[in-house]
């Protein structure tokens, strides 16, 4: 039945580890707190997974915003590249899924420049059989249009994917598509899930 696994990218192949990158910076927890808030959650960060933001102006928009702590926001964004790691499960269950015979793929919400940066650096990136990347396409999950792009670009049957996603939202619209969802929870939880459907 399922000849394809998808997945999302952010905190399912690898951590997004905002809040241990700025301790690793120094910045106390109420900076931490507020720079999350302010910075990370916040409409600029959506409009570069989309983009219609550019990450080079991301630190200027932010010291002009915020210039109490323009310090740390600059010290934020010139160490950027360490703002993620990979989780050692990623590239044996990429490997496991290939050796399995399905086809595997991305579909991650990412800035484009970030992506740049993080992306070659991925050892499960050089196994996929496709990926996209929301600010290359201009659209972002949980939207349906980007599914609809994955799908056509890569001629895929959504009655033969399953998705993998950290997102309760972008499950949703993956199986409201027709397409099987696992809302990554745990690398534990996820063999469980792929045990059930007979992956």
């Amino acid at each position: 039945m399922y000849k394809n696994v998808i997945f999302d990218v952010g905190d399912t192949l690898i951590s997004f580890a905002y809040r241990p990158y700025m301790q690793g910076l120094g910045f106390d927890d109420t900076t931490i707190d507020f720079l999350v808030d302010n910075m990370i959650f916040t409409d600029f960060w959506e409009d570069m997974d989309a983009g219609k933001k550019d990450m080079d102006e991301a630190c200027s928009f932010f010291c002009e915003k915020h210039p109490e702590l323009k310090n740390e926001i600059t010290a934020f964004w010139t160490n950027i590249e360490d703002i993620v790691f990979e989780y050692d499960f990623a590239y044996p269950l990429v490997m496991e899924m290939k050796e399995k015979g399905y086809k595997v793929f991305l579909l991650s919400n990412y800035p484009a420049k970030l992506a740049d940066i993080h992306w070659p650096k991925f050892s499960f990136l050089k196994e996929m059989d496709g990926y996209i990347i929301s600010a290359r396409v201009g659209l972002t999950k949980p939207g349906e249009k980007i599914f609809h792009i994955l799908m056509d670009r890569y001629r895929l049957h959504a009655e033969e994917c399953i998705f993998i996603d950290d997102n309760e939202a972008n499950i949703e619209t993956a199986n409201r598509l027709g397409i099987t969802g696992i809302r990554f929870t745990g690398y534990e939880e996820l063999t469980v899930e792929l045990d059930r459907l007979g992956i």
